[in-house]
């Protein structure tokens, strides 16, 4: 089954059900209400009752609603368009060169996400070179590898938190306070140098930053489903407002597609009954996420906190205990190094597994010689072809006539995801597909898909456990997390 949308494609040939089979599984599984429920989505209406607000990262999908939310008219589209063309300039006198996001989850995935891929479609009114940085690990990892690479006085900073209180996040900020100390002041920090982002607008106040250098977004805009919001700052600041707004569109088509196409020609539909099919049916308990572009080599990444914080769950939206599996592991890697690496166990180990297969037909390399762009045109064909080989490979299996080494199982169930071209339309279209996907299993699982309980207790202990490192209190845990603080 192959459906078509504007701007995005679905092939389920390989998954082993055909159409009838899959509508008959949907009047199984789909809830009576389903049209309702995706309606209030797409409106904003959609009730997360255990966070005690409305779901409304729908509404982003436009570029009038990231620039005019919370603060300011167009104060989005003006930062972007001062930084890019180097008219912001710090409290020494010189000009921004360069940007670095502290955010993590949400804050940092998508932003970080959508920039890689989309990068060389940047407009061409910047006459500024401006590069982006992206900075989440609580260890500081990141900062030691980007503060080296980087001048205090041409640097401004992005911090990016819904709640402007994350400990990743505010643990990596007073590194950078420290560290700029002997070039600019605090006061001349926060007066030139940060840019708040945040559904927080009082903790930015209170944190010190200008009203004119705050952007805000909804609070009923979840963390994973925010790159649409203000927290889309860096990817507009690599590709340019316009791009950004093309992004949107994309994503805003393929809303209109998931409300308006029949169950077996909608692209999110098909995508979650098919995997709701492989955890129930098939007992398939992961999905690997293999993009064939390298443009998309942080995709998998994306999916896993998308997926898996939305519905790895065991409780319904009504807090009752489920006793049969919900959301898959989710997992994957860049196809073709992929194929250097976990592939051997994917063709011929014993584990179970489903897989989606993302290709970019097309890739027309403007800005090369004729001669290069032949070139690597020629090798995005090299890449589409190993992508439709290892997909016919593990679903047809083959030479099973000969000796176990040369054996490949087959029948491992995978979608093709494809687009003619990586586009900013394109990218926007795949990202809210499968946002749309993770609602739909949500629904179908009776969950809400837009808390995270789960995550909540590893903090409040984590903060216990640091308190009794730093010497602030004493507690016993367990034998071998007390070896470990006496040796720290």
């Amino acid at each position: 089954m192959i459906i078509e949308s504007e701007f995005l494609n679905l092939d389920t040939t390989y998954q082993g059900v055909d159409i009838d089979a899959l509508s008959d599984f949907a009047g199984k599984r789909l809830p009576s209400n389903f049209d309702k429920l995706r309606s209030q989505l797409l409106r904003g209406e959609f009730y997360n009752a255990t966070e005690n607000r409305y779901v409304s990262h729908c509404l982003n999908r436009s570029i009038h609603n990231v620039v005019t939310a919370g603060n300011g008219k167009n104060r989005f589209c003006t930062i972007v368009r001062e930084l890019r063309a180097g008219k912001w300039f710090g409290a020494t006198g010189k000009p921004i060169t360069d940007v670095v996001n502290i955010g993590v989850g949400g804050s940092d995935l998508g932003p970080m996400m959508g920039s890689f891929a989309l990068k060389e479609f940047a407009d061409d009114n910047s006459l500024h070179n401006l590069s982006v940085h992206f900075v989440s690990s609580m260890d500081g990892g990141q900062l030691y590898a980007v503060l080296p690479i980087i001048d205090p006085e041409t640097t401004l900073f992005i911090i990016a938190s819904k709640s402007f209180g994350t400990t990743d996040t505010m643990a990596n900020v007073r590194t950078v306070r420290t560290w700029v100390e002997p070039a600019v002041s605090q006061k001349e920090w926060l007066s030139r140098h940060v840019i708040g982002v945040s559904a927080n607008s009082q903790a930015m106040n209170d944190f010190g930053i200008p009203a004119s250098q705050q952007l805000s977004f909804a609070d009923s805009v979840g963390g994973r489903f925010s790159m649409w919001s203000a927290i889309g700052l860096p990817i507009a600041l690599t590709i340019g407002s316009h791009q950004f707004g093309k992004m949107l569109d994309g994503a805003k088509a393929m809303d209109e597609h998931f409300a308006g196409s029949e169950l077996m020609e909608n692209i999110p539909v098909v995508m979650a009954l098919i995997g709701v099919y492989n955890r129930e049916e098939r007992n398939i308990n992961n999905l690997a996420i293999l993009p064939y572009d390298g443009r998309l080599r942080y995709l998998p990444n994306y999916l896993q906190q998308l997926d898996m914080e939305s519905n790895g769950k065991q409780a319904t939206y009504r807090n009752e205990e489920i006793e049969h599996p919900t959301g898959p592991i989710i997992w994957g890697g860049f196809g073709p190094n992929a194929q250097h690496a976990f592939f051997q166990h994917l063709h011929q180990g014993f584990d179970k597994f489903a897989a989606d297969f993302v290709a970019v037909l097309h890739r027309k390399a403007p800005g090369f010689h004729p001669a290069v762009q032949k070139e690597l045109i020629e090798q995005q064909c090299l890449a589409v072809s190993n992508c439709l080989a290892h997909r016919r490979l593990m679903w047809f299996g083959g030479e099973n006539n000969r000796s176990p080494r040369d054996c490949y199982s087959g029948e491992h169930p995978s979608n093709l995801l494809y687009v003619d071209e990586l586009t900013p339309q394109s990218f926007g279209a795949l990202i809210a597909a499968y946002e749309h996907k993770v609602f739909t299993q949500g629904v179908i699982w009776q969950l809400n898909s837009f808390d995270q309980p789960g995550v909540e207790l590893g903090k409040k202990v984590a903060i216990e456990v640091l308190k009794v490192i730093d010497g602030e209190a004493e507690q016993s845990f367990d034998p071998s997390t007390d070896a470990i603080i006496k040796r720290m």
